[in-house]
């Protein structure tokens, strides 16, 4: 598969595709590890979405991406934003909706809920490529 392909089977921003696959570190990468991030999470230590310094730079330079998916997925699902966002569970501590929409639309600065947004796009992202795959093995 090429990275065109992925871009072309989803509706996540094009920009936020390459960020995610540039992050772990190469295409050849990315299809490598992106199964298992999709299958067992992106928290077990990939490339780029190991340690807060790279994770945060992540969320902030795509906060507004990262925010983009976030709305049309809580949409999707019938839900606000912010709740979906507060309910995922690597944030390890409840957090406000005030709090998390801060983070999200830049006027926050929260290690915890800027790292979730990082895994939270790069989860996304290979999830949408490890479907890809497996709807392949299964034609």
């Amino acid at each position: 598969m090429k990275l065109k392909e992925l871009i072309d089977s989803t509706d996540i921003s094009p920009a936020l595709v390459r960020a995610v696959v540039s992050q772990i570190g190469s295409w050849e990468y990315f299809q490598d590890t992106a199964p298992d991030i999709a299958n067992h999470g992106i928290d077990g230590g990939y490339a780029g979405f190991t340690y807060y310094v790279d994770t945060l730079a992540f969320a902030r330079k795509h906060r507004a991406k990262i925010a983009k998916l976030a709305e049309g997925q809580a949409e999707e699902y019938g839900m606000g934003v912010l709740e979906m966002i507060q309910g995922f569970g690597c944030l390890g501590k409840d957090y406000s909706l005030g709090e998390i929409g801060k983070c999200l639309y830049g006027r926050g600065d929260d290690t915890q809920i800027l790292n979730g947004l990082a895994w939270y796009a790069g989860e996304e992202v290979c999830r949408v490529y490890n479907d890809l795959i497996e709807q392949r093995l299964e034609l």
